[in-house]
Order: structure tokens, then C-alpha cells, then sequence
């Protein structure tokens, strides 16, 4: 007896030799692994590739496991009607920036001379006919001829003398150049036929579906002939970065205070009976959500909020993207 009670004061004494009580063991209160469920994806998740416009799929130019780069075109739909619209905006800016170009150098030194031409010759016959209405009046005097030919006379004249001021406004038109508000309209008409052409070019983009990231197509679900219809539920293709595979996991509410960044996980799946992947938590979410992963069990709760956990995979394990996968996560 007086040994074992020497034993009990000396663990007393060692235990509060500084003053404070030994940390409790949390781990082997809750356990010291962390199970979830949880889904495969690529580096930078999924990208589901849905079209902008509605129409039919005129051409696919990629496979199924086929890589693709960021900005490549995988598909197309018909598009002859959208690329005629934006050639005829292209040749409506082309007409306005001329018209511009035009307007700012003013007339050219041609069109002055050919100007003063003209008004020359309807001076000159203005003049002439001028003269014709006097010789017939003082003709007409002398009750040589009717009264309508000299009236015919006049109006000769007087459209000889409308033809003489026109030419003369046009002459002064060219050589006074061109007005400040004419070159503001020019420079407003091209704004506008390019903002129409940068329109057309916009929608004819939207009929190439171009892939988002470099990776992989995990799957296609269109071929060439079928008809789309814009922000539909049903994609062109899903594209994936396969040179890293994740697994996001379900974490539970109860089970959140015990995961850190950092700690180390193991992945099973029943499709690779036997088979164990390792991996490393490098994310945790910020914000509580629905379930990524549900199974088939009936008593796996489908309406419960968890937290995204991301986990990198060691190596490069043939996980499938999408694959439902049990997480083991070593909290200690």
C-alpha cells in the first residue's frame, strides 16, 4: 500500500510540477480519422461547355480524350447568315471611312477647274440667250412676229440665267471646302457602322464554341446536325485539366473544427476494389452548401448542408472525372 501511494504522488506532482493540466487527447475522444464522401474532378474543375446562340451544330472537330488548348474551336455551328451580315457591315465602315477621308481634304483642285468650266459655258449661254430675247422683242415691235415666239425667247433666257447662278453656287461651295459639322457627321456615321460591324463580328463568335482552358474532353454529348438552343441544359462537351486530379469532399458539420489544410487523406472506390490513393488537403471552403457526393445508401442524408474540402491527389491515379469516391482524412 505505501508503494502504490508513493505512485499516485509522484504522477500528482509530475502532472502539476508547472501549474496546468495536461491538454485533453481530442483525438481519441472523436476519433482521429475523418470519413466523407466525395467526387473526383480536374485541376481548375469541369468546364461545361453550353452555346450563347440557338441553331444547328454544323461542325464538331474534336474527340473524347482528345487534348485541347485554351481558345481552340470545337465546334460550330451553321453560320453562313452571320458571317454575310458582317461582311456587309465590314463594307459599310468601308464606305463611311471614305466618305470621311473625303470630307476632311476637302475638294479637289480638278473638281474647282471643272467647276469653273461650267460656269463659264453658262455664262456663255446665258448671255446668248440674253440676246436672242432682245432681237425677238424689238422684232416683236415691229409686228414681224407672234407674241409666242418671243415669250419662248424669254424663257430661254431666264433658264440660262437659273443655270449661270447654280453653276456659280457650286463653284463657290468648292472653293469655300468643307464645313465642320459635315466632317462631324462624317466621323459619327463611321462610329456607328463600326460599332454595327463590331455587333456582327460578336454574334458570329458566338456561333464558335471555343474551349475555356487547355485539357482534356471528358465527354461530348452533340454531334454534327443536331440542333441546340441557346443556355440550354445540354452542353457541346465538358472539358477538364488532367494534369492534376482532385477530390472534392463532403464535409460535415460535426467534423469541420477537425480538418486542416495540410493534413493528409486516403481515397478508396469501390470501383478499384483493394486500390488506396493518397492525397493532401490544400483548400477549404468558406461557405456551407449542398452535397457533391451522394450515395446510394438511404440512410446518407441528401438535404444536409457540408463544407467543400480539396484534396490533390499524389501521382497520377486513373481516377475518372466525376467518379464517387470515400474520403479518409488522418486528423490528428
Amino acid at each position: 500500500m505505501k508503494r502504490l501511494a508513493l505512485l499516485l504522488t509522484t504522477v500528482l506532482l509530475a502532472a502539476c510540477g508547472d501549474g496546468r493540466a495536461p491538454p485533453p487527447d481530442y483525438a481519441h475522444i472523436a476519433g482521429d480519422t475523418v470519413h466523407a464522401g466525395g467526387l473526383v474532378e480536374p485541376a481548375g474543375e469541369e468546364r461545361v461547355l453550353i452555346p450563347e446562340l440557338s441553331g444547328r451544330v454544323a461542325h464538331v472537330y474534336v474527340r473524347e480524350g482528345e487534348r485541347v488548348q485554351a481558345g481552340q474551336v470545337i465546334a460550330e455551328l451553321a453560320n453562313a447568315d452571320l458571317a454575310a451580315q458582317l461582311a456587309a457591315a465590314e463594307a459599310t465602315v468601308a464606305q463611311r471611312r471614305a466618305e470621311l477621308e473625303k470630307a476632311r481634304r476637302g475638294p479637289r483642285i480638278e473638281d474647282i477647274r471643272a467647276a469653273e468650266a461650267a460656269l463659264a459655258e453658262a455664262d456663255a449661254q446665258a448671255k446668248l440667250a440674253a440676246a436672242e430675247r432682245a432681237r425677238r422683242e424689238q422684232v416683236y415691235a415691229k409686228r414681224l412676229i407672234s407674241r409666242e415666239e418671243v415669250d419662248v425667247a424669254r424663257a430661254d433666257a431666264a433658264a440660262a440665267a437659273a443655270r449661270r447662278a447654280r453653276a456659280a453656287a457650286q463653284l463657290a461651295l468648292l472653293r469655300a471646302g468643307t464645313r465642320s459639322e459635315d466632317i462631324t457627321a462624317a466621323e459619327a456615321a463611321l462610329k456607328l457602322a463600326e460599332a454595327q460591324r463590331g455587333q456582327a463580328a460578336a454574334v458570329l463568335e458566338k456561333s464558335r464554341i471555343r474551349a475555356p482552358v487547355s485539357g482534356v474532353v471528358l465527354q461530348r454529348e452533340l454531334r454534327e446536325g443536331e440542333t441546340v438552343v441557346a443556355l440550354s441544359p445540354l452542353p457541346v462537351a465538358r472539358i477538364g485539366d488532367l494534369s492534376q486530379r482532385y477530390v472534392r469532399a463532403d464535409i460535415e458539420l460535426l467534423d469541420i473544427g477537425r480538418v486542416r489544410v495540410g493534413q493528409r487523406a486516403t481515397i478508396t472506390s469501390d470501383a478499384y476494389p483493394g486500390r488506396r490513393y493518397a492525397g493532401t488537403v490544400v483548400q477549404l471552403g468558406q461557405r456551407m452548401g449542398e452535397r457533391h457526393s451522394v450515395s446510394e445508401d438511404p440512410a446518407d442524408k441528401r438535404d444536409v448542408k457540408v463544407l467543400d474540402a480539396r484534396i490533390r491527389l499524389d501521382g497520377d491515379p486513373p481516377l475518372p472525372v466525376g467518379l464517387r469516391v470515400d474520403v479518409a482524412i488522418d486528423a490528428r
